[in-house]
């Protein structure tokens, strides 16, 4: 690699960077039609550091600062935008992602990816690695174009959300949105998985050879194919006029659904860095029930599904929903659904 070292506040050779200090004008451009950023930092400690790789097709560069006050100066700056679509991958660690002077937490496995018009900054608030993909305008085109000239008609019919959404922004032009990516409680790989893309991304870039464009292409397709996959990931579309908490609840949601309403506190807690304490508040702000209310909210669910869909007996159903007391049971599918379980599925068969 031909890299080169930059110095903190110096322009790269990558990214035109306009009125940096700004508060209200800074943004960035991009001279390449695609870039990777891989930036680490190892705490906010006075020893820490904070390091970047940061390839794209014709050019690269090295920047690594021991100097904590670099990376205070780099962990301050003022939101920005771009003028090409970032889509953020965060491999370990949590970061703060401020759009639009609204906080969002941003833990290992996550990703957002933010259109051109949302004012944001990441913010390091410890340990942490992460992936940014710079997406030109120019290179979704070509992505577009290339699907709908495809040789497979699974390729011509299928309808990535992600593809979709960068479409959609590129001819509104003004939408104030971005996308939140949240695994699903079962995909236990996809701090693995998210490696594996990173590392090959990188490595094709770094160490191009005949083909390595469509290489580069089919692997960004790949990327987003595996995150719209319903068994992996939870897509939200983010508007910025909406409550910040919107976005906690949702994500809340998601793994009460996943987990059948069985997740607990603390594994809630460990999933999305947040305290149950505040969860908890959240949903009662939303549903007016308590955390573990919501939950069984989805348990009861679960089981009127089990027992109109399958012909598993009310003791097995109990069971798999890890419900041990039959009386609670009852009472409680009774005050969801007004009859018992078995006059549920009785109902249900005669229907």
């Amino acid at each position: 690699m031909k890299g080169k070292i930059i110095r903190s506040g110096k322009e790269s050779n990558i990214l035109e960077i306009h009125d940096a200090n700004s508060a209200i004008n800074s943004y960035y451009d991009m001279s390449a039609p695609i870039q990777f950023t891989l930036t680490y930092c190892s705490g906010l400690s006075e020893e820490d550091f904070y390091n970047v790789l940061s390839v794209s097709p014709d050019k690269d560069y090295f920047y690594s600062s021991y100097i904590i006050s670099d990376f205070h100066t780099f962990n301050s700056r003022p939101p920005h935008q771009h003028a090409f679509f970032e889509l953020v991958i965060v491999l370990d660690g949590s970061i703060t992602q401020r759009m639009e002077n609204k906080d969002y937490l941003y833990p290992a496995g996550t990703c957002c990816l933010i259109n051109q018009n949302v004012f944001h900054v990441e913010k390091y608030i410890g340990k942490a690695r992460l992936l940014f993909i710079g997406l030109s305008v120019n290179f979704i085109k070509e992505l577009l174009e290339s699907h709908r000239t495809a040789y497979y008609q699974e390729e011509t019919a299928l309808k990535n959300s992600i593809l979709q959404f960068m479409a959609d922004n590129i001819e509104l032009e003004k939408g104030k949105n971005y996308l939140d990516f949240l695994p699903v409680y079962q995909n236990r790989k996809n701090s693995s998985d998210l490696y594996r893309f990173a590392d090959r991304l990188i490595h094709t870039m770094m160490f191009p050879t005949f083909g390595s464009t469509f290489m580069l292409k089919g692997l960004i397709c790949q990327l987003f194919y595996y995150l719209d996959t319903k068994k992996y990931y939870h897509i939200s579309s983010v508007q910025l006029n909406s409550s910040s908490d919107l976005l906690l609840f949702s994500r809340i949601g998601h793994l009460m659904e996943d987990t059948d309403g069985r997740m607990s506190r603390s594994d809630l807690e460990k999933a999305l860095c947040y305290s149950g304490n505040y969860m908890n508040t959240i949903v009662n702000k939303y549903t007016g029930m308590c955390l573990y209310d919501y939950g069984l909210t989805f348990t009861m669910k679960k089981a009127a599904h089990l027992l109109t869909e399958t012909d598993k007996p009310i003791s097995a159903i109990e069971a798999h929903l890890g419900l041990t007391n039959r009386t609670h049971f009852y009472k409680l599918f009774r005050k969801k659904y007004g009859v018992t379980p078995g006059e549920y599925r009785r109902q249900s068969q005669n229907a």
